[in-house]
């Protein structure tokens, strides 16, 4: 389920971010409270042991492996890493999103292009609709859980209504060692050649028709190469690790230390809790649980794609434009603004109270040296006042520079 807060930002005030806080779902509360969890329980273990239970042997061991692990913590370099690593995988998860494939261009065009309101145009448009958003769900079975879950199987493809008995019979003819995604566009194709060759479009809309498919099924595509080759897994192996492994020794580098001996993190005020890396295990941990997240969009977690949604939406939209609006639209007449040569919206009430601002260039109400001498001397000088090493005059009518001697 994706999580959205876009309402709750739409205006900024002093609370509007804080309110966002204690949501729960998709936050990085949930994210790292288990973990958080785990640590502290682990750190208030080893500080128990440090101040009940080790003799002065003991303790003085322990004082050095805690002074050495916080000297040479510093040499993981979590920043630099998680960050760059964090900015690889948004940007694949902006790209996947950016593919997902819609259904409106193509379903405009088809109602526009394959015109008739009888039975054969309208079957002729739905089925390739339904072919392209088979196509769709062909590859979302293989590249997001929660749709394999919905269709397990080719069978339920058939019973969910996305492919009839024909065209799963016709589908499992063709043999081939490879997923056959391209078969439901091979015969979206073929729908519009018969089109053309009966002349119920032209070879302009035919061409138009293809590469609205074809770029189509392109995004749709590409889920797949993304599905197949994925960040590098030594990449987020070594960056997994760098950080559990920071916090790691952060469990013995980040102890209080009670002792009469002249070493670090003895002198430091003894809260029992360590605030200052609790809040640096929040932000580190809840930055690699984002980019866990974000690394396969199309899976179950809270900012997941919605696929099932998307895959419903396309067929309802898709069938919507080239059948029940189908020829469907207002007759013409004069608009409301047909006598106003600045036409001005209404506003409600509530619209109206706030100022409107009209986007001017930034430069537009700027003075300039030459507007404050022009004002000073607009009464002063003539039609036109030469300038000689430029061989131009000034013309105050009509506010240009033009050559001198010639009319303007």
């Amino acid at each position: 389920m994706t999580v959205t807060y876009s309402l709750d930002v739409s205006n900024c005030s002093s609370f509007s971010l804080y309110r966002l806080l204690f949501r729960w779902k998709g936050s990085i509360w949930k994210y790292v409270i288990f973990d958080l969890a785990i640590w502290c329980s682990l750190y208030f273990l080893i500080s128990v042991s440090y101040r009940c239970w080790m003799n002065t042997s003991q303790r003085e061991i322990f004082e050095d492996i805690c002074v050495y692990f916080n000297s040479y913590s510093e040499y993981i370099p979590i920043t630099f890493m998680l960050g760059f690593y964090v900015s690889t995988v948004y940007t694949r998860w902006w790209d996947i999103f950016g593919n997902i494939g819609w259904i409106d261009s193509p379903a405009l065009l088809i109602a526009s292009c394959i015109i008739g309101s009888d039975e054969s145009n309208r079957v002729m448009r739905r089925n390739l609709i339904r072919y392209l958003v088979l196509t769709q769900a062909l590859v979302f079975r293989d590249v997001s859980a929660s749709v394999k879950k919905r269709f397990p199987t080719m069978d339920h493809m058939v019973t969910a209504g996305l492919m009839t008995c024909r065209e799963k019979e016709e589908f499992d003819k063709i043999e081939s060692a490879h997923i056959k995604y391209w078969q439901p566009m091979h015969w979206a194709f073929s729908i519009v050649k018969c089109a053309r060759a009966e002349g119920r479009i032209s070879d302009i809309i035919f061409i138009d028709l293809l590469e609205k498919f074809r770029q189509y099924r392109v995004n749709v595509l590409s889920l797949t190469l993304y599905d197949w080759i994925s960040v590098p897994l030594g990449y987020t192996q070594v960056v997994h690790v760098a950080v559990r492994s920071y916090f790691a020794v952060a469990l013995l580098g980040r102890q209080y230390l009670s002792t009469a001996r002249d070493i670090p993190n003895s002198k430091t005020i003894d809260l029992y809790i360590p605030i200052m890396t609790i809040l640096q295990y929040v932000f580190f941990i809840g930055w690699m649980k984002v980019a866990e997240v974000l690394l396969n969009p199309l899976g179950e977690d809270d900012d997941d794609f919605e696929c099932n949604y998307i895959l419903d939406r396309n067929l309802q939209v898709g069938f919507a434009i080239v059948d029940a609006a189908y020829e469907n639209f207002p007759s013409q007449q004069k608009d409301p603004f047909w006598h106003e040569s600045i036409p001005q919206l209404l506003h409600t009430t509530e619209s109206a109270e706030r100022p409107v601002n009209p986007n001017v260039g930034s430069c537009a109400d700027l003075e300039t040296e030459f507007d404050n001498k022009r004002k000073e001397s607009v009464m002063l000088l003539p039609r036109r006042v030469s300038v000689s090493h430029r061989s131009l005059a000034w013309d105050r009518t009509a506010d240009l520079i033009v050559p001198v001697g010639r009319d303007r």
